[in-house]
């Protein structure tokens, strides 16, 4: 799981322990103190750009159940994040308190770890950002359905025709709206709205499923070379 930013060893310099992102005045101060490792000075792009990152709890988790069968300890208090760079942007690592794994026995187990990542968790989270920042929560959905999206639409492993109908459905579950609970306070699936049909878009080789928010990625500083190839302020005009 290293590939994928989860890290079993205590870390080597010091981090912050995710259960502070829970508090709006404790994130509001987080991303304060970031803003310059983030490349900004917009409280908004701060909180966008971090749920980007954050959102790899739902990889994480996702990953390991889907293709290993493993649960995680993915709590916020079992979770510290290190910050790190790759290529020049913000890219935290997660290290883990308890490393410890235990297999899933049963789909219920499945769906209640389920409602543990995202309801008790992330929705937390998407709270906490839009109190402090103000920013919408549809940005931040965005920000994780993306990650989700590439979990299940992910060739790269091997898997036998029997796992890979386990995995569609085990997607389309997580899509529909008689499952909006798992995620929080919600009548409908805050996922499903951003799952559409991958286009065509000049200048991309391959097709691409075409954001309904911007991630404002493009307002980082030196940002246009960031900007996201699914950006729905461009694809939207290139759409072919």
């Amino acid at each position: 799981m290293r590939k994928y930013r989860v890290h079993t060893s205590p870390p080597a310099t010091e981090g912050v322990e995710a259960n502070c992102f829970l508090d709006s005045d404790e994130m509001g101060e987080y991303l304060s103190r970031r803003r310059s490792l983030i490349s900004t000075e917009d409280l908004k792009v701060a909180a966008s750009l971090f749920m980007k990152r954050y959102a790899f709890v739902s990889a994480m988790a996702l990953l390991a159940m889907t293709y290993w069968n493993k649960k995680l300890n993915l709590t916020p208090e079992n979770l510290i994040m290190v910050d790190g760079d790759k290529n020049g942007l913000w890219m935290p690592q997660f290290h883990l308190k308890d490393a410890s794994v235990t297999e899933f026995r049963s789909l219920e187990e499945k769906d209640e770890f389920i409602r543990s990542v995202f309801g008790d968790h992330l929705d937390q989270v998407i709270q906490s950002l839009k109190k402090a920042t103000k920013l919408s929560n549809l940005i931040l959905w965005e920000n994780i359905a993306v990650y989700v999206f590439w979990i299940y639409e992910n060739d790269d492993f091997l898997l036998n025709e029997g796992m890979r109908n386990w995995r569609d459905d085990q997607f389309q579950r997580l899509l529909l709206d008689e499952n909006s609970g798992w995620f929080g306070r919600y009548q409908t699936n805050p996922l499903a709205s951003y799952y559409s049909r991958k286009v065509n878009v000049e200048g991309v080789t391959e097709k691409v499923r075409v954001r309904k928010t911007c991630c404002f990625s493009y307002k980082l500083e030196n940002g246009e070379q960031y900007r996201c190839k699914t950006c729905p302020q461009t694809c939207l005009v290139k759409k072919s």
